[in-house]
């Protein structure tokens, strides 16, 4: 894992006003005594539940991702930390290319594609029939 530091607009306010610290993904050797500490005194984003793998006998790396303070606040507690890449600026970039435009054009352009809605009798493109035979 190697350290790549943050974009210069890497400070950018979120929707409620709020500047996020970018946060990396690390991985951060513990026992399995340190790995309840550790939960219990850093607020870890660990995903939905942590995940050690076991890297020797009595050892293991917990992985998470963490901003810049939080890492050095960890290793100022003793801790070992691999620091990789900036998820932040992973999802930045991935959101860039995601298209602006309305596809569907306000809904007047349906999907197209392989999906098919359950239920539907006819081609999928088109609006679903009632019961009775009419359109929706």
């Amino acid at each position: 894992m190697t350290d790549t530091p943050g974009p210069p607009n890497a400070d950018r306010p979120d929707s409620d006003g709020s500047v996020q610290d970018d946060k990396f993904a690390v991985k951060i050797s513990v026992t399995p005594d340190t790995v309840t500490e550790l939960l219990r005194r850093f607020d870890l984003d660990v995903g939905d539940r942590p995940h050690v793998e076991q890297t020797t006998e009595t050892r293991g790396a917990l992985y998470a991702f963490a901003p810049h303070e939080q890492i050095r606040e960890m290793e100022a507690a003793g801790y070992t930390i691999e620091v990789g890449e900036n998820v932040s600026e992973t999802g930045r970039q991935r959101m860039a290319e995601v298209s602006e435009g309305d596809r569907f054009d306000g809904g007047r352009v349906p999907p197209r594609g392989l999906g098919r809605k359950p239920g539907r009798h006819d081609d999928g493109q088109g609006r679903e029939s009632r019961k009775d035979g009419r359109a929706r």
